[in-house]
């Protein structure tokens, strides 16, 4: 019996036949609110790179979250922070199974002869 076709043969046309959000959909969602720390953040930033011009924007983060904990706008002020979760060691590369091509071995090869260990 014969199969039959259909409009998507092919994996990546099932995906995107099969796709829940398009590109229209992510357009008519509304964007989150931000949060507290974010508003802080951009305030604090302005004031920052008024009185530090050229500065990297590493050292005013480093320094905006030292403010951050104890600033009053802060709802986790005054608490504990939480312990941080140890990285999971990154898994070994597997060895590959392939051959390392043999390598040259004498001025024979270049002159053209060929030596008793390659002959068949």
């Amino acid at each position: 019996m014969a199969k039959t076709t259909t409009e998507t043969s092919t994996k990546a046309a099932t995906k995107r036949a099969n796709a829940k959000n398009t590109k229209a959909d992510k357009e008519d969602k509304p964007k989150r609110a931000p949060t507290a720390y974010n508003l802080f953040v951009q305030a604090q930033m302005k004031e920052w790179k008024v009185n530090n011009p050229g500065a990297p924007i590493k050292e005013a983060m480093v320094e905006i979250g030292a403010l951050w904990r104890d600033a009053p706008e802060n709802p986790n002020r005054g608490k504990e922070p939480k312990a941080r979760k140890p990285k999971a060691a990154a898994p070994k590369p597997a060895k590959s199974k392939t051959k390392a091509p043999r390598p040259k071995s004498s001025d024979a090869e270049d002159s053209g002869e060929v030596s008793e260990w390659y002959a068949y």
